[in-house]
């Protein structure tokens, strides 16, 4: 194979990766396109020779969507070009190795913003983060990358070329394909070119709130009450007491211990003081952070993830989205989960637009699935999502058939996976996972119930 990559002029190393949480990829090669047709060529060979093709971006997924073994891995970390910013239609054109960061960088030079912000925003690619439709701490003001996708080019696995959408902020002809590749987690193609809705700079001036609040349990009434009153805040942050003991312990943050861990708020300025007064209500007295105050917490939240993973031997990073208005519920069921499994679950959260990530930290690994499971199903439940902004891969894809088929019937999922079998019929595009999985661990099951 080597050589026939040789023949084709295709960049290559032999190598074995994982991603941030130690799901493993052990390629038969990871192969480096400088160029679509470079993908093109990949892709026909990959087909020719019926062989597993899974893109990578910068590796910062949490669920296995890369893992992998006797595949090609397509690192796409050369097609990094910005191609177009326009000032007038706001959108920006960028390959996929694009860096989320270095993005948001030369828009702000042009008076011009990209709102969706993964934490791992600084390492991140906007490939891998459309393919996953990353979502990160603006969310709950400004959504996920899925409402800031205009168009796409992707390479099917046919090795034809096919462009979805319009760089238009209306657009209504045809299916909605644009919104069927973002989030497809890269088991329909391979995305070229991407064309992203920008906006300008908001010129709004934001009040910055850190609130040391007592329990998990106050802060989910404070949510409540916060949107109970009108008040969309752009950032609604949260971690607990122990996130800040391995930010203090690992990236030397100095933050202070309340019992029940930091609710970090930016409001628009004239909802600053009703939102302070909810908080007073709760016994928190919030203080008011300077910009360079504010620009610290929120670097340190976003290394919040990487604080914690350093502080544990194994770590398993859930991600779980329940209505807002079941976050007290959800919050005292993720302590029942703490206390009978007697783990460790230390709690960051988008707690603004209820998505949790309860980071189930063990010194031996047997029980992690059963509880990791067990806090996706607890989401189902209580009508929520087994993932909001990390993906399904392999890690997640039993959970989310069991969501799909409580929540929508077997229908949709077998819906979904007619959607795979007729744009990839040889399977070849990141293959036994996601929809592809889901779907199969579910007729198992049937299988076994009928037998």
């Amino acid at each position: 194979m080597e050589e026939q990559l040789r023949e084709l002029g295709l960049e290559f190393t032999k190598e074995v990766r994982e991603d941030f949480v130690n799901f493993r990829a052990d390629p038969l090669a990871v192969v480096y396109p400088r160029s679509e047709e470079d993908v093109i060529k990949l892709v026909n060979f990959a087909r020719e020779k019926k062989i597993p093709i899974v893109p990578w971006g910068a590796g910062t997924s949490l669920t296995g969507a890369v893992a992998c073994k006797g595949c090609i891995l397509v690192d796409m970390r050369y097609m990094s070009s910005i191609l177009e910013i326009n000032e007038v239609d706001w959108y920006a054109r960028v390959q996929p190795g694009v860096n989320l960061g270095k993005l948001n960088e030369e828009l702000s030079k042009r008076g011009f913003f990209f709102p969706p912000d993964p934490a791992s925003f600084f390492l991140c690619t906007v490939g891998g983060a459309v393919a996953n439709s990353s979502g990160g701490m603006r969310g709950v003001r400004y959504g996920t990358f899925r409402e800031w996708v205009l168009a796409l080019r992707v390479v099917l696995s046919s090795g034809e070329v096919i462009r979805v959408g319009e760089p238009l902020r209306k657009n209504r002809a045809g299916y909605d394909l644009v919104h069927l590749f973002v989030g497809s987690e890269g088991t329909l193609g391979i995305i070229t070119e991407v064309w992203l809705r920008i906006i300008p700079t908001p010129r709004q001036r934001l009040v910055a709130l850190v609130g040391y609040v007592s329990s998990l349990d106050s802060v989910a009434g404070i949510i409540i009450d916060m949107r109970r009153s009108g008040i969309l805040p752009e950032i609604a942050e949260y971690v607990d007491d122990e996130v800040i003991r391995a930010l203090n312990e690992h990236l030397n943050a100095g933050l202070r211990k309340s019992g029940g861990g930091i609710l970090l708020l930016r409001v628009d300025e004239p909802d600053s003081e009703r939102m302070r007064e909810i908080l007073r209500r709760w016994g928190v007295e919030a203080e008011v952070l300077n910009d360079e105050e504010w620009e610290r917490m929120y670097s340190l939240r976003s290394q919040s993830a990487l604080a914690l993973k350093a502080s544990a031997e194994s770590m398993y990073v859930e991600d779980i989205v329940v209505p807002v208005s079941r976050l007290v519920e959800a919050v005292r069921r993720l302590r029942d989960l703490e206390r009978k499994y007697n783990v460790r679950m230390p709690v960051i959260a988008h707690i603004g637009d209820g998505n949790l990530h309860p980071n189930i930290l063990l010194e031996r690994s047997e029980d992690a699935d059963k509880i990791f499971d067990e806090v996706a199903r607890l989401a189902v439940e209580l009508g929520g999502s087994v993932s909001g902004e990390h993906g399904i891969g392999i890690q997640k894809a039993k959970v989310m058939g069991e969501q799909i088929t409580s929540h929508s019937g077997k229908r949709v999922l077998e819906i979904m996976n007619g959607i795979k079998r007729l744009i990839d019929p040889e399977s070849i595009m990141n293959p036994g996972k996601y929809v592809e999985l889901a779907y199969e661990i579910n007729r198992s099951e049937e299988r076994r119930s009928s037998s």
